[in-house]
């Protein structure tokens, strides 16, 4: 009987001493939990992506049949104007329909060219306007109209505004077209630039810091109490974003993740 209670009683103690060590465990990781508060300000969200420069008008003279290449009157890095010949296929004299530089000429004199196979390509390098591809959760964000800063990797240090002018798919690819008021120079066709463009904007309104969200929910102390809480959003940039749930103030700390 005696080693029976003497046993029960270590089970016990055991038991206790687990909890003791359990709660102390949970209170030392409160407290030492990172917090931070609501604040009130103005927040942008932001769609990034890459853009490619594309030039807007361009020539391509091809052959509708086997001809030959009898003479050619430019060659590549020329300046051409509407109606300048570009090549002498045959008897035939193609001209450049367009004003830009030849960026193309596949061919050389005496070469038999195949049917619909580009000769010469002429490209406008003075119109250019930029492509991005976009994922379809992002597509749905971006509209007609919307500012947009580019910058162009070797160009760092400046900005440049544009502006969405439309938006379409292309080959199961969704593509936003953006017009650049003020080209940097030297830029050219095939070149690349990091594209933000503006989705939203809100001035004045409540915002949390994105860390303290998980899973939908944030992890709210108030008046010494720890509660969590779903939270829902409105327009979000890179770090914070705009609280439109009411159960959030300006005064609560917000644990957030480290």
């Amino acid at each position: 009987m005696y080693s029976m209670n003497f046993k029960n009683k270590w089970l016990l103690g055991l038991a206790l001493l687990f909890l003791i060590a359990s709660a102390l465990f949970v209170l030392k990781k409160w407290a030492t939990q990172a917090t931070a508060k609501p604040k009130i300000g103005n927040v942008i969200e932001t769609i990034y992506g890459l853009g490619t420069v594309v030039a807007d008008q361009t020539h391509r003279v091809r052959a509708g049949m086997t001809l030959s290449v009898r003479k050619l009157f430019v060659t590549e890095g020329n300046r051409v104007r509407a109606g300048d010949s570009l090549v002498q296929l045959d008897e035939s004299i193609l001209r450049a329909k367009i004003e830009g530089t030849v960026t193309l000429v596949a061919y050389k004199e005496g070469e038999l060219v195949m049917p619909q196979m580009t000769v010469v390509t002429v490209t406008n390098l003075d119109h250019l306007y930029l492509e991005v591809s976009l994922e379809q959760q992002a597509i749905l964000r971006v509209q007609h109209g919307q500012k947009v800063f580019v910058s162009f990797e070797s160009l760092r240090n400046e900005k440049y505004e544009g502006l969405v002018t439309s938006v379409y798919p292309r080959e199961n690819q969704f593509i936003v077209r953006i017009e650049i008021k003020k080209w940097p120079t030297g830029v050219l066709p095939g070149m690349t630039a990091d594209v933000a463009i503006l989705v939203g904007q809100k001035e004045n309104v409540l915002m949390i810091p994105l860390q303290s969200i998980v899973a939908g929910k944030v992890a709210r102390i108030r008046d010494g109490k720890k509660d969590r809480l779903p939270v829902k959003l409105g327009v979000i940039d890179g770090e914070w974003g705009e609280v439109l749930s009411d159960n959030i103030s300006q005064s609560d700390d917000l644990v957030i993740r480290k």
